[in-house]
């Protein structure tokens, strides 16, 4: 039976770039990792309301924190002023506990999120909560992002559908999907509906087409050589 591979974590450091960049000493790294964990799943609470795709952290020499944030709300992310960017970083350290931490957040513009695999999973798993149908949520997300530009998106819903008794899965795909092929840029994402029924799991699946430019992490040491 074939097993399957994380697409994102079998892309890293091809066509997608590291959602943590940094480094530290053995005696520091556990809980420098502890930290990032709780800042992702910070954002990830807030995924809906400013329709955040993704965070990476990365960290200086001088122990300074900088959140790349990419949401497809930047205004409101923002506030009038920045005012409420100041509320979610003090949020934040609240939920790291540690009121002394040095945070910087960059706020980075989706330009279209149709063609972005959280945001459509995000979108199906709201359909699915105002008991909307799993079919018609799933051909609208896969008709937006062939609309956007999109290679190709399969899409999956699993768990008690339209309330029956026995749980089961059902998905739809349109377009190509090499998930083997390593320079196609693939996105791939999860999320969860909450329903009276119980918990729906999404899954999408969308491919920006073929990447022939490696990703370059820009924290790279520099090496001199003599």
């Amino acid at each position: 039976m074939g097993q399957k591979v994380n697409p994102n974590g079998f892309r890293y450091g091809i066509t997608r770039q590291h959602n943590a960049i940094w480094y530290a000493e053995k005696a520091n790294f556990a809980d420098k990792l502890i930290e990032d964990v709780k800042i992702h799943r910070f954002f990830e609470k807030l995924t809906r309301e400013y329709r955040i795709a993704n965070t990476q952290i990365r960290r200086d020499s001088k122990g300074i924190i900088t959140v790349a944030v990419h949401t497809a709300k930047l205004g409101s992310f923002l506030g009038q002023g920045g005012a409420n960017l100041k509320k979610i970083i003090d949020d934040l350290k609240k939920a790291i506990r540690n009121k002394k931490a040095q945070i910087n957040i960059d706020a980075v513009e989706i330009k279209n999120p149709d063609l972005n695999a959280k945001l459509l999973a995000e979108d199906i798993a709201v359909k699915l909560e105002a008991r909307g149908s799993f079919r018609i949520a799933q051909k609208f997300a896969i008709r937006s992002a062939m609309k956007a530009g999109a290679k190709g998106i399969k899409t999956r819903v699993s768990g008690r559908l339209n309330g029956v008794d026995m749980a089961r899965a059902e998905g739809y795909a349109e377009g190509e999907m090499k998930l083997h092929t390593l320079r196609q840029n693939v996105e791939y994402a999860t999320a969860t509906a909450r329903t009276t029924y119980g918990a729906l799991g999404i899954k999408v699946w969308v491919s920006l087409g073929d990447q022939y430019n490696q990703v370059e992490s820009k924290s790279k040491p520099k090496v001199e050589r003599n």
